[in-house]
């Protein structure tokens, strides 16, 4: 299993957390790629922990569908399925639309700019740097969106949507004229925000989850 050789710092958490935050970034951006196996061994005296807290996230991770726990068989990174992130997009662009109706009467002028904010670094990042940080802050966009309702179920559903989403894109979007795309999207959604209108945004937050999905090889 190709894990990274460096072992990193920790900040204050439990070992099942920090193991389930590394192993959860390392499918989502692509270190460990689908159908990969996994070692509670290995990644025990990776973590310098012992197996149980390995186990513990390797079941968290397995219950947000990032892993596959096959009996008799081993613990293997989840493919990516077609029809699954199919489904995946329409919902989101429902949850989001969703979103945007208990929100649009208590957005704030702050709430806009940071949302302006993060569109510009997605930009940034989608013409000159990673592709990685950019599909992470086109997911922290929406994301912030699902928070601004304040309702933890919509924030919970959505942001475990979005890692499927984000992971999906990391793995297959390598042309960087579809994000270009969502950032003017995302621009028309912020400009309905601001007019308090709240079927244009609708409209283009549906559009923006519901394009067809290009993979590319």
């Amino acid at each position: 299993m190709p894990i990274p050789k460096e072992k990193e710092a920790y900040s204050r958490m439990t070992a099942r957390e920090r193991i389930y935050n590394t192993l959860r970034q390392w499918i989502i951006d692509g270190t460990l790629q689908p159908n990969e196996r996994l070692n509670d061994m290995e990644l025990a005296e990776y973590f310098s922990v012992s197996r149980t807290p390995v186990r513990e996230a390797l079941q968290l991770l397995s219950e947000q569908k990032l892993l596959q726990i096959v009996p008799s068989s081993g613990t293997y990174v989840a493919p990516i399925d077609l029809q699954d992130i199919t489904y995946v997009y329409q919902l989101l662009g429902e949850l989001q639309a969703l979103a945007l109706m208990f929100c649009i009467d208590r957005i704030t002028s702050a709430d806009l700019s940071h949302l302006t904010a993060l569109n510009n670094d997605f930009l940034r990042n989608a013409s000159h740097g990673s592709a990685s940080d950019a599909n992470r802050i086109d997911c922290e966009f929406h994301s912030y969106l699902a928070e601004l309702t304040g309702n933890p179920y919509l924030i919970s559903f959505t942001d475990q949507l979005t890692l499927q989403a984000c992971r999906n894109e990391n793995q297959y979007f390598k042309n960087s004229s579809r994000r270009h795309e969502s950032y003017e999207s995302h621009n028309r959604i912020i400009d309905a925000l601001c007019r308090k209108d709240l079927s244009a945004a609708q409209q283009e937050i549906r559009k923006n989850w519901n394009t067809p999905i290009y993979y590319e090889t």
